[in-house]
């Protein structure tokens, strides 16, 4: 069972199972698969786009968190515990299980979490020796270029895919 908040596009392929509830104004894109497998609760916040191919699944009875303004691009996955704000999670790359993570972070491509990890607000992972380091915070224009990306898809991904219905 699937709860939506008014404005979010979410594309008949993709697959939602047992109790995931979205904010507003989110975008799923064809081929996701956001799944509660082990019976907790998936809440999604607001602003989110979840590209294709992404798998989000909860294998805990606890809930998941996922925060606002957050990028699931093409083929990542996501099993952790919680994520913050202005998040992008970029293709293949693998939020592992429990893991949490802070507002503003950067998972790069291909890069893996430890399970149960804690990573803080404003760090990027990166290279295929999962580097860290430290990001500045976000900019106004880096807030107006994802508002921009959502608008966009909002209106494009209708003339190509069917939509769920609901509150689209």
């Amino acid at each position: 069972m699937s709860r939506l908040a008014n404005a979010s596009t979410i594309c008949e392929e993709a697959v939602i199972r047992g109790d995931v509830i979205f904010g507003a104004n989110n975008v799923v894109h064809p081929k996701c698969r956001i799944v509660s497998e082990g019976g907790g609760q998936i809440f999604i916040g607001s602003n989110n786009i979840i590209e294709e191919n992404v798998l989000i699944t909860n294998w805990q009875e606890d809930p998941m968190y996922i925060g606002d303004d957050n990028i699931f691009e093409v083929g990542s996955q996501f099993e952790g515990a919680k994520m913050g704000n202005g998040c992008i999670v970029e293709p293949k790359a693998i939020v592992s299980q429990g893991t949490s993570i802070g507002d503003n972070c950067v998972i790069g491509a291909m890069c893996t979490t430890f399970r149960e990890e804690h990573i803080p607000s404003d760090t990027v992972l990166f290279g295929s020796l999962h580097e860290r380091r430290l990001q500045t915070k976000l900019t106004r224009m880096q807030v107006n270029l994802h508002s921009r990306h959502l608008d966009y898809l909002k209106e494009v991904l209708p003339k190509y895919h069917h939509l769920k219905p609901g509150k689209n």
